[in-house]
């Protein structure tokens, strides 16, 4: 497994090599989304007196730098090419080898996040330092921050391949893969966050995964929280992603058997 690893890794940084401006480009635009949100809700913050519940205009550059960190180091993409792989057949090869598929996937998702996160972090700390964003980090929050991204973007990995393994049973799943998006804005801290919800979407927000993907490593890099609920939120990382993992299991397993080769 780790020759495997290596040899893709080799691979893998040989091709990103080729794309290197294509890949800044990316990164830049990425940022504009989250930056959009900072700049509207720093605005609500100053027209209420500089607070919006316990966020103010500095506490939003925080949070929102943290959260596009966050976003970039969870990104995972490769599960919206599956249903092209599985309606042309291009899965076949890959059944065949040793490797499961997801191998490939995780190599490239661990590639494109080394060699763009350099420019991301350039552009954020300029952006920091213009809407004098405010951090609470601790070392101890930085030391509990690395478990919660590494389950954070398990769980977001894990998850979209559950979406993406509808494709052995449906031609398109553009549909579900659209839901699962627009659901995981709403609910995992994009739009704003998820302690300024209502009580009833907060609720839903910590029920339901996505929240732990997004919202609970952002909180944790800021200093949003204290050890103990830092603690207590990576238990329902641990939880959830203990839960996608069993689901994608059953469900691959399932899919493979009806696969026919060319098409679900």
């Amino acid at each position: 497994m780790i020759r495997a690893y290596r040899a893709l890794f080799v691979a893998g940084i040989q091709q990103a090599a080729q794309y290197r401006i294509q890949y800044t480009l990316y990164v830049l635009f990425s940022v504009i989304r989250p930056i959009i949100f900072l700049a509207a809700w720093a605005a609500v913050a100053t027209g209420q007196g500089g607070r919006v519940g316990d966020f103010t205009a500095e506490d939003f550059a925080g949070y929102y730098i943290a959260l596009t960190i966050v976003i970039h180091l969870t990104t995972a993409w490769n599960s919206l090419e599956f249903e092209l792989e599985v309606r042309q057949g291009r899965l076949s090869p890959k059944l065949l080898r040793p490797l499961h598929p997801l191998h490939y996937s995780v190599v490239e998702n661990i590639i494109w996040k080394v060699t763009t996160l350099p420019p991301l972090v350039a552009v954020l700390a300029l952006i920091a330092w213009t809407f004098g964003a405010r951090f609470a980090t601790t070392p101890l929050h930085l030391v509990l921050f690395v478990p919660s991204i590494v389950l954070a973007a398990a769980l977001r990995f894990l998850a979209g391949w559950c979406v993406a393994s509808l494709a052995f049973w449906f031609t398109r799943i553009q549909t579900a893969n659209t839901l699962f998006d627009r659901t995981a804005f709403i609910f995992a801290g994009s739009i704003a966050p998820i302690s300024l919800l209502p009580p009833i979407l907060q609720t839903a927000a910590y029920v339901m995964p996505f929240g732990y993907m997004l919202f609970v490593p952002a909180e944790i890099l800021r200093g949003g929280v204290t050890a103990s609920v830092a603690l207590l939120l990576i238990g329902g990382q641990v939880l959830w992603l203990a839960a996608t993992f069993a689901l994608l299991r059953v469900v691959w397993r399932a899919g493979v058997r009806t696969y026919s080769s060319v098409g679900a």
